[in-house]
């Protein structure tokens, strides 16, 4: 008999839509979703994500199992309190003999008699966490639900119009219930708390230069406010001619238009007009950087705008300063800081202001404006020497880049002509990456290659890509993951990872909850997090936990048809290995489909073989409404795969055997999850048994 070979398959380079599949490794996806390139090798379940309010996380939801003799009614949703311990929890499930809890203050003990509302309904004999991996995974995604259900979507109507991720909090803009004006919150420990945008005050004929936190008062009506924040936009103190405007809090008493105002019994200025309510404009999609001036403010603030408002600056303290740059249409698109300058997009124009004064938009203290041949979609800080520095400036077809440090020896040159980017994508790793319209490049490649297609590092999707090149809502940087990513309005996204500057491969992903706008930052323990907004008003923190806010992940991948090295080579299939790593329990499916699926063979369609296990996910049951349009990646027929299942639940390298049976020149592997319970896992190679047979006539 001719012996058994075997075919290792190291599952690597993502997913390919268009390479002739003889042209491929057998390691490679044809179709593929919710899984990404791990930087070590393999495709990897991604993490899901949870709602966030700064209330505590679904992901941080612990549980007990308390068991005892139960002497009166408790129902989910009661909370009881020890009598020993005089620790308090929230029931979330009744089972024989037992009851599963969480918000817990602490843990009850053997001998506490637990009361509801002051009445004993339960006498503790044992507290303990579940007997096996699969019931703990239930009992955790009940705890979650439970913190889930008191995080709350940011106040008022339509979608996230931007977040920004600063001093470990996450401020987020949504327009009003009305849908009148844009408003500001910012999370906090009992949830989305409002941040108010102030009062303002235009002055003239200023002669001594207030502080902020002075109290001033008028000096007719005596009514009285604290100054949070001063802005002259012309003239001096020095020389009592300074204007400009004051942001204020609230105030006491009502002004009388036009009086002077005083602090500690000095007139300093005069008001024009009266103290008037700061208000935004709705409709607009909020764009922001984080940055330090030299000379202004040691403390880093937030800078931004939204193409419908004046930009604006966001303070540690939460004082929101709205900016007057002097254009005759005051509503910049784009925002970003660089050699100490605040620069502005405005159509084809970008403005920037005075070196160490983002307020200061006057040419004669060094601010300026450069002509661009079309609208500004992107500008963003070029990583290399910061003794030189550039900045890179995109058109949607076009790239430009300023050299120099201010407006003395500004050099601004054209990069590249045809290669541009689409708002929002624009990244920077070891190298900056936009999405243009061929699909995701790199400056170097831009460079290189110019405006070819095969430039772009997403090449091999080009079909998924141009589907989706006018639904881009915005991008992000997973540092931790070596990964470079970018969101479609239709839920879906893809997930570049890039080691040292070499691709390792994309995936696609989709969620039920759209993205938005996004943002990512770094935690006070330096760990990294991310957040999006979505078009139901919710924030979601990224790359936490393993459902979709609760709901389940449908993952899985098509490899490549694999014919082992001889295309004309019938084989006989006998087996599959297939090594599985990570930290939690999982289930998932196993599949495949021999000779191109070819209606001449007999295919092995539904026989399902494997153990029967408890909350067992069939193939006719796995949740999945997959299209037939041919940018989908998923596959349009279930049931054409046959089906295995296994259940995985150790923490190291473990080999999972499948029976394999069927003769072909090919053979083509699916593994797919559907749950809300599996936290990340790896798929890292395949090893095929096989017996080679004769060659096709």
């Amino acid at each position: 008999m001719p012996p058994v070979n075997y075919d290792l398959v190291k599952l690597s380079g993502g997913v390919d839509q268009i390479t002739p599949t003889l042209s491929l490794k057998p390691g490679v996806a044809r179709r593929a979703m919710n899984f990404e390139c791990n930087i070590t090798g393999g495709y990897t379940r991604i993490a899901g994500y949870e709602r966030f309010d700064g209330r505590p996380s679904p992901y941080d939801a612990e549980y007990s199992i308390v068991r005892g003799v139960i002497s009166g009614s408790i129902t989910v949703g009661d909370t009881l309190v020890g009598s020993v311990s005089g620790k308090s929890a929230k029931v979330i499930s009744v089972i024989s003999g037992a009851i599963i809890v969480t918000r817990m203050t602490g843990y009850f003990v053997v001998g506490d008699v637990l009361s509801k509302s002051e009445t004993s309904v339960m006498s503790v004999t044992e507290v303990t966490v579940a007997e096996s991996a699969a019931q703990d995974a239930a009992y955790q995604l009940l705890a979650a639900d439970e913190y889930r259900n008191s995080i709350a979507a940011v106040p008022g109507s339509g979608p996230i119009r931007g977040i920004v991720y600063f001093n470990d909090f996450v401020y987020a803009w949504r327009d009003n219930a009305a849908a009148t004006e844009l408003k500001l919150y910012k999370s906090s420990g009992l949830g989305w708390t409002l941040v108010p945008f102030g009062y303002r005050v235009n002055f003239t004929n200023g002669s001594v230069k207030p502080a902020i936190g002075d109290v001033f008062n008028g000096v007719t009506s005596l009514a009285s406010s604290t100054i949070r924040h001063v802005v002259v936009l012309d003239g001096d103190w020095d020389t009592d001619d300074a204007s400009g405007y004051l942001t204020i809090t609230g105030f006491t008493g009502t002004f009388t238009a036009n009086e002077q105002i005083a602090k500690g019994g000095v007139t300093f200025a005069t008001m024009t007009g009266s103290p008037t309510a700061v208000t935004c404009l709705p409709g607009g999609r909020v764009r922001t950087t984080i940055a330090t001036f030299k000379g202004y403010r040691e403390t880093p603030n937030v800078y931004g705008c939204d193409g419908v408002n004046p930009g604006f600056e966001l303070y540690p303290d939460d004082i929101f300063v709205p900016m007057v740059t002097g254009m005759s249409v005051d509503k910049p698109t784009n925002v970003i800081a660089h050699k100490n300058h605040l620069f502005f997009a405005f159509g084809e124009s970008i403005i920037h202001s005075s070196p160490g004064m983002p307020h200061n938009f006057d040419p004669v203290s060094g601010a300026g404006e450069i002509a661009v041949s079309a609208p500004v979609t992107e500008m963003i800080v070029l990583p290399g020497d910061q003794s030189t520095g550039a900045m890179g400036v995109f058109t949607r077809n076009d790239t430009y880049v300023l050299y120099g440090t201010g407006s003395d020896n500004w050099n601004f040159t054209q990069f590249n002509v045809g290669t541009g980017a689409i708002a929002c994508t624009g990244q920077n790793m070891n190298d900056t990456y936009v999405l243009d319209d061929r699909g995701v490049l790199s400056m170097a490649a831009s460079l290189n290659y110019g405006n070819f297609e095969t430039a772009t590092l997403t090449f091999e999707l080009r079909p998924f890509m141009q589907a989706r090149r006018s639904l881009v809502t915005d991008s992000c940087l997973n540092r931790e993951k070596s990964q470079y990513r970018v969101f479609f309005s239709d839920g879906s996204g893809l997930y570049l990872t890039i080691v040292n500057g070499v691709k390792v491969g994309a995936m696609p992903v989709s969620f039920p909850n759209p993205v938005t706008c996004m943002c990512d930052g770094e935690k006070p323990d330096g760990s990294e997090t991310s957040f999006f907004g979505s078009s139901n008003g919710y924030v979601y923190r990224l790359d936490i936990g393993g459902s979709f806010d609760g709901e389940e992940i449908a993952a899985s991948i098509d490899l490549v048809y694999n014919s082992i090295g001889s295309p004309r080579i019938l084989k006989r299939f006998r087996k599959a290995s297939i090594e599985v790593t990570g930290d939690s329990y999982v289930e998932f499916e196993f599949g495949y489909n021999l000779g191109y699926t070819s209606p001449y063979l007999r295919q092995p369609i539904g026989e399902l073989t494997g153990a029967t296990l408890e909350n067992q996910v069939q193939p006719e049951n796995l949740k999945a409404s997959y299209g037939s349009d041919q940018s989908d990646l998923r596959n349009a027929y279930w049931d054409a795969f046959n089906w295995d299942h296994f259940t995985w639940d150790r923490g190291e390298y473990t080999p999972s055997e499948f029976a394999v049976t069927g003769t072909a020149e090919n053979i083509s592997i699916r593994i797919a999850s559907v749950s809300n319970l599996y936290r990340p896992f790896t798929v890292n190679t395949v090893i095929l048994h096989y017996t080679p047979r004769r060659g096709i006539r």
